[in-house]
């Protein structure tokens, strides 16, 4: 048997920037044989929503990493769906930004972050309802909600607060993807001042 084979699997949405390349790489650094969708190497995820579902059947670890307006909850919701009962471990990258305490944050970003905040509590809501329908499933859904990463996306945004590394975001996956034992809901993580 090859060897490759014998490896776990992981599929990233959005790896070739920030946040997607921290997990792409540490995780191919632990052994995983990883597989990347971007739109900068020609996958427009939120064209591509039901094949990359179809191609989760290769994959035992999942990470909706890439922001695509509302695919990361059409594609999640199609994977409950389909592989509720399947041992897979899926890890979706939310953000503090669409929690009910960033509510009444300031607008810095706009129009585009308002609905970047609207988007994300959805999908936060989403996984806090189908964590608890999941419990006697194989399924495992893990929130990942960082606060602000210093990425592209952030440059000149919040530059008054400390901010994560991509690869702060990459370590929780990591650590979600290795439990065995027991679930991990939500991880939010904040960066604490030097």
């Amino acid at each position: 048997m090859n060897s490759e084979n014998k490896k776990p699997r992981a599929l990233i949405t959005g790896h070739t920037r920030g946040i997607g390349k921290a997990i792409f790489y540490l995780l191919t650094e632990q052994g995983y044989v990883c597989h990347g969708i971007s739109k900068s190497t020609g996958d427009d995820v939120s064209e591509k929503e039901d094949a990359i579902v179809d191609m989760i059947e290769n994959f035992d670890y999942v990470v909706l990493n890439a922001y695509a307006r509302h695919s990361q909850l059409t594609m999640l919701k199609k994977i409950v769906a389909r592989y509720k009962d399947h041992n897979k471990r899926v890890a979706v990258i939310t953000s503090t930004s669409g929690t009910p305490e960033c509510a009444d944050e300031d607008e810095a970003g706009g129009e585009d972050y308002r609905e970047y905040k609207e988007f994300k509590r959805e999908l936060i809501q989403y996984i806090g309802e189908v964590q608890q329908q999941l419990m006697d499933k194989r399924l495992h859904i893990f929130d990942i909600c960082p606060d602000t990463v210093y990425t592209d996306m952030t440059v000149g945004l919040w530059e008054e607060y400390p901010k994560l590394q991509p690869g702060d975001v990459a370590e929780c996956v990591s650590l979600c993807f290795r439990t065995k034992d027991y679930n991990i809901n939500k991880i939010v993580i904040q960066k604490n001042a030097d």
